[in-house]
């Protein structure tokens, strides 16, 4: 039961940080505190919508605690940024993630020991019946997916932040740009052929996206290495997913 409470409040902190946050409105929350307010509003929008296809009421009070819980931390954040204690970057996005993790595991805990109730609304049902999947494997591939996408690139854009090569910015962000959609793209294929156990493929893939970069990678060390380091990490990311999440 432990495992499909946290599965389920993991699926609604990631709509919530990332996907209904843009990169806007993560910038005004830094900045305003009103802006905290206005993704605290979002964030429990997301936890909602992710207790909905096994609604009870304690699950729709589970998602208003974990609602309440990253509120509180953001507002922290915010005090600590505002008065320079926390300096914006990888650390700070870091620390943010990991104390929103851990408030999730403590929820999760006292829901175990009290034994929150599970609903099994007409939508969980009506999945389970169209897939043919049981709803615990559906929820897994969609929370292993969502972290494929935004999540991995904002990890990866701010790990290797002070790595980024010099040189025309408008080129260093086309290829930015296009970079996440295929490493967007990349993750979700190495994530498919991890679950079937294709580990040899993984290699090809590394290979392919190697050599459409080959020309750029040979001239400039600096870009080779930070393309070398980019890769890694996602394939890590990747790797990650399937033993945490897929298993």
């Amino acid at each position: 039961m432990m495992n499909k409470y946290l599965l389920i409040l993991t699926v609604g902190h990631v709509l919530g940080d990332f996907y209904l946050q843009n990169e806007k409105i993560a910038a005004y929350k830094d900045e305003r505190y009103k802006g905290v307010l206005f993704h605290s509003v979002e964030y429990s929008i997301a936890c909602i919508l992710s207790v909905l296809p096994v609604f009870s009421t304690d699950m729709l009070l589970s998602a208003l605690y974990s609602a309440f819980a990253h509120f509180v931390i953001d507002s922290v954040k915010y005090i600590l940024i505002l008065k320079r204690r926390l300096k914006k970057g990888f650390t700070v996005f870091a620390l943010d993630q990991f104390a929103h993790l851990a408030s999730i595991l403590g929820l999760v805990y006292i829901m175990t020991v009290r034994n929150f109730e599970i609903g099994n609304m007409w939508i969980a049902k009506s999945i389970r019946i169209v897939s043919g999947y049981e709803g615990e494997t559906i929820s897994r591939w969609m929370l292993a997916i969502l972290l494929l996408h935004i999540p991995a690139n904002i990890f990866i854009q701010n790990f290797l932040g002070e790595y980024k090569p010099n040189g025309n910015e408008m080129i260093i962000r086309a290829d930015y740009k296009a970079g996440r959609r295929i490493g967007t793209i990349e993750r979700l294929i190495m994530l498919i052929f991890l679950s079937k156990d294709q580990f040899a493929a993984l290699g090809f893939i590394l290979t392919a996206k190697s050599v459409a970069r080959y020309d750029r990678i040979a001239k400039d060390e600096k870009f080779a290495e930070y393309y070398l380091l980019g890769t890694l990490v996602s394939t890590l990311w990747v790797i990650i997913c399937r033993m945490l999440i897929l298993t």
